[in-house]
């Protein structure tokens, strides 16, 4: 597909290295020739767009970027994408039938970048699109699947932190020279890497502070990682690591932000009973289909039957458990709960009534601890 001006896309240049990620990019080329729709889901920072982008520019047939991060309104979506590839509007008409009508019979490949705001909306046009465009591929990224049937979910995972040559030392490395010429790396970056959970955009705002910080006083500092981590992202929602996880803070219901917080209190891995055990009570009486959610909504990551939440996600939890007033109450149950496996006890604890009730504000939106 070209638009007006001849062009066949309008990706970005990549102005820095695309490190890593060699078998993400094959597996999600492959399933873009074999399927319609990819969806890339995963953290906050972890590397979706950038993954997507690669991707997509490694085909010969075109490849498309509609941005939907700043788009509040479902009913506007088709005009942005529209605009995104260089569609005139139509008054008389419907943008989504325009849309569809002028991508038919095309063959090229459509990124839809950040639609976890606009699941909703995004399900409903890409599935017009697809009926009416079946050699148009649709790689969207999102924090969550679309839902749509026959949607393929590649999950992006963070850079692996293994030794000093891993992909998260070496991005880190990368980015670290931009601002440091020469820089080399040393133990203190590997655990560096590893405190942040090898995230990309961890990664990258951490080698930004080395203008003023060595590694090891980064790595002294990281308890602090949203203050130490602010500045310099590519969008909004990156500016900072806070607002990058804020943002999937803002996309959760008061139940999910609630079970979010308690579940800070685990350090590692955890099962669904340990989850509902701790966390359950009159506010949360559902735990396991919530734990789901949060899974779906990449804010915590299933590890086999187990789960654990990245650094990042806990402490921001955490943020979130102190302003509710509920750290010593979950540390209690969290304690009691160890002490009753390591006892043998089939079921560790069994709350009573008799449990304090939670404040009732625990459970609404709030604008979020720093915001």
């Amino acid at each position: 597909m070209t638009d007006v001006l001849g062009r066949r896309g309008n990706l970005p240049a990549e102005t820095s290295t695309f490190m890593g990620r060699a078998e993400d990019l094959a597996e999600v080329g492959r399933l873009l020739r074999e399927e319609s729709l990819v969806t890339l889901t995963g953290v906050a920072g972890v590397g979706k767009t950038r993954l997507a982008l690669k991707a997509a520019g490694e085909r010969s047939d075109g490849a498309w970027l509609a941005d939907l991060s700043a788009e509040r309104n479902g009913a506007l979506l088709a005009h942005t994408i529209g605009a995104a590839i260089g569609l005139k509007e139509q008054a008389a008409r419907p943008q989504e039938d325009v849309l569809a009508e002028h991508l038919s019979g095309r063959r090229m490949v459509l990124i839809l970048d950040t639609c976890e705001h606009l699941i909703g909306p995004c399900r409903a046009l890409v599935g017009q699109i697809l009926r009416a465009a079946p050699d148009v591929r649709v790689l969207a990224t999102s924090r969550e699947p679309l839902g749509l049937p026959g949607e393929r979910v590649h999950t992006v995972r963070p850079l692996p932190v293994t030794e000093e040559d891993c992909d998260a030392v070496r991005l880190f490395r990368e980015r670290a020279r931009a601002v440091r010429p020469g820089f080399e790396c040393s133990d203190a970056v590997v655990r560096l890497c590893g405190r942040l959970d090898g995230v990309p955009l961890a990664l990258e705002l951490a080698a930004r502070r080395l203008r003023a910080l060595t590694a090891g006083e980064l790595l002294d500092r990281i308890d602090d990682r949203f203050s130490l981590l602010a500045g310099g992202g590519r969008t909004a929602r990156h500016r900072t690591l806070r607002t990058a996880v804020g943002w999937s803070h803002e996309l959760c219901t008061p139940e999910e932000r609630l079970l979010w917080a308690r579940l800070s209190v685990f350090g590692g891995t955890f099962g669904a009973e340990a989850a509902a055990d701790v966390c359950s009570d009159e506010q949360l009486v559902n735990v396991p289909d919530l734990l789901a959610r949060l899974v779906d909504k990449s804010v915590v990551i299933r590890h086999g039957q187990r789960f654990r939440m990245l650094d990042m996600m806990r402490d921001y939890g955490r943020e979130w458990l102190h302003v509710l007033g509920e750290e010593r109450l979950l540390a209690r149950r969290h304690r009691e709960h160890s002490l009753a496996l390591r006892r043998g006890m089939r079921h560790p604890r069994r709350r009573d009534a008799g449990d304090p009730a939670r404040r009732p504000e625990s459970s609404r939106p709030h604008p979020g601890p720093g915001h």
